[in-house]
């Protein structure tokens, strides 16, 4: 049997295996929790105290960053929260890790990374199947010419999670990923583009993999 520490899951496979784990007595609210946290601490491990920037998307990346954002700030590092759309549209665990946050959101325009040091790019993750555009794209774009520190939450926003390719997304210096990795984390440009690349435990039973028969493995030993 093929190892499936080394197992690489689309982010269709990734989103099948929430519902088993949801199951298993994780809430989503939980599992968002467990998600959004190991960023704060690869960031926290990696670098000193500096103004941070967390760019929130619409969805579950942006709830991930509203509860890195809380970490950091619990851990009394300066941090500010971007959102992509306005804060009554968030709906579910991604509402409810935004009702959590405390401080001020601004709109996720390029005037919000002044003053910010460290980026945190929680705007779309690896389910994104379209070019990064707009507001995100541009923010993003203006990021990378300033040369600024940037972490992505799952992939790189406009980076492909089933693929590698890049439409859209900018450089990052660190990936924080959930589980098990993608293929567009290993696979060119995407794995240049990711940086260093963090897989945190956030819970996932490896019992999940009675329903999810993985068919791509990363080229390693184990395998």
């Amino acid at each position: 049997m093929l190892d499936r520490s080394v197992a690489l899951l689309t982010a269709s496979q990734m989103a099948q295996a929430d519902r088993p784990t949801v199951a298993s007595g994780i809430s989503e609210i939980r599992l968002m929790e467990n998600a959004g946290c190991p960023v704060a601490h690869a960031i926290m491990e990696r670098w000193s105290p500096c103004p941070v920037l967390v760019l929130c998307g619409p969805g579950s990346n942006g709830g991930d960053g509203f509860v890195a954002a809380r970490y950091l700030a619990d851990a009394d590092w300066p941090v500010r929260v971007a959102l992509l759309v306005p804060r009554e549209q968030l709906r579910g665990s991604a509402a409810h890790h935004a009702a959590l946050w405390r401080g001020p959101v601004e709109a996720l325009t390029p005037a919000a990374l002044v003053g910010a040091e460290l980026i945190v790019d929680a705007i779309f993750g690896a389910g994104l199947s379209r070019a990064l555009e707009g507001a995100a794209a541009e923010t993003l774009t203006a990021a990378s010419a300033r040369k600024m520190t940037i972490v992505a939450v799952d992939v790189p926003s406009g980076l492909m999670g089933d693929t590698g390719a890049n439409r859209g997304a900018v450089q990052s210096a660190l990936t924080v990923t959930c589980f098990r990795k993608k293929p567009g984390h290993l696979l060119q440009p995407g794995r240049s583009l990711c940086g260093e690349l963090v897989v945190a435990d956030i819970g996932t039973p490896a019992s999940v993999f009675e329903e999810i028969l993985p068919d791509t493995f990363e080229n390693d030993p184990l395998l």
